[in-house]
This record gives structure tokens, C-alpha cells and sequence, in this order.
């Protein structure tokens, strides 16, 4: 297993509907990925789907792919409370495995992109 020491947080930033793991692994492979770049997606029902394998380096951050876990939740501009209890219980249980990770927003990173655009240590501190 590769080092794993943080946690980023995206958003798809799209308000398409039906996206899910397969929609956003062809827009992935259309850019030239050799996979979707996320290690996790949330739908907006909740659902957490899989994404790349934890074992594999991500493609969601450039700069930080090598040591994290990247996490996307679908939408634009507005999230669900389902989704942001299970970005809560993710990122728990990831921590639970790995232990005291720390949780960025992908903006930390990259001051180009507005992704996530909500407030991330805001909603996990939420109960």
C-alpha cells in the first residue's frame, strides 16, 4: 500500500444529471486519464461509489496525488445533507484506517479552482 497522509476534498462541479462513477470516469478518459481520477464520489442521494483503487496514485490534485485520497462529491453550487454525512463517515472511517490524516479542500492546492465551494471544516465539524 502507497503512503497515505491526507485527504481532498472536490466537487464535480457540474449539476448534470445522472452523474455517477461511469459518467465521470469517461469524462476522466476523454482528458486522457488512464482511469476516473478519484478514489471515492458521492452521488447526491448519499451513495458513495468506489473509484480509482486506494492502492493506485489518484488524479485529482496536481502536486498531491502521490500521498492522498481523493474524494468528490457530485454537484455545483448546492450538496445535500446526505452527502455531506457520508463525506463525514468516509473521512472518519479513512481515518479510522490510516489514522490522523489531514482533510483539505482542493482550492488549498490549486487557488485557480473554486472546487470544492463549500466550506469543508465546516461540514465536518457538523454533527
Amino acid at each position: 500500500m502507497r503512503p497515505i497522509n491526507k485527504i481532498i476534498i472536490h466537487c464535480s462541479a457540474s449539476d448534470l444529471p445522472g452523474q455517477d462513477r461511469d459518467v465521470i470516469r469517461q469524462w476522466h478518459l476523454a482528458r486522457g486519464f488512464s482511469d476516473i481520477g478519484y478514489h471515492n464520489l458521492i452521488l447526491s442521494d448519499g451513495t458513495v461509489q468506489q473509484g480509482r483503487s486506494l492502492e493506485k496514485v489518484g488524479a485529482h490534485c496536481e502536486g498531491e496525488n502521490h500521498d492522498s485520497i481523493g474524494i468528490c462529491l457530485v454537484g455545483l453550487y448546492f450538496f445535500k445533507d446526505v452527502q455531506y454525512t457520508s463525506l463525514r463517515l468516509l473521512v472518519k472511517a479513512y481515518q479510522l484506517r490510516f489514522g490522523p490524516l489531514t482533510v483539505h479542500p482542493h482550492n488549498e492546492f490549486n487557488k485557480g479552482k473554486t472546487c470544492p465551494v463549500f466550506d469543508v471544516t465546516k461540514v465536518l465539524s457538523e454533527a
